[in-house]
């Protein structure tokens, strides 16, 4: 009986989420929160694209107020994470998304 509970947990969490062990390094401009996505410029090749990032770690807020506008137009050297998860779409079908989670940030020149 415990065999097949862990079976069924691992089961579960394999396929609720999948996280990349490396963290990943860019620079951008920080633009704001815009509907519960905090919004970073990443200049590359001459161009601006947006990222959007779901979560930020605990201690990259406590380090710096994102919530607030005092860094809008701040320069950062932005440490994440990218994770799957499942979620459901407008007709109930469930869908993977890639969900980023910032997990460090620097305050740049």
């Amino acid at each position: 009986m415990k065999t097949k509970l862990i079976i069924i947990a691992l089961a579960f969490f394999s396929l609720t989420s999948f996280t990349t062990t490396d963290p990943i390094v860019v620079t951008g401009i920080y633009k704001g929160v815009v509907e519960y996505d905090y919004v970073f410029n990443i200049p590359e090749n001459g161009k601006s694209p947006k990222m959007l990032f779901q979560y930020v770690s605990e201690e990259a807020l406590e380090a710096f107020d994102l919530e607030s506008d005092d860094f809008v137009g701040s320069k950062f050297k932005v440490t994440y994470e990218k994770t799957m998860e499942m979620s459901e779409d407008a007709e109930g079908n469930e869908i993977e998304i890639e969900v980023l989670t910032i997990t460090g940030l620097e305050l740049k020149d």
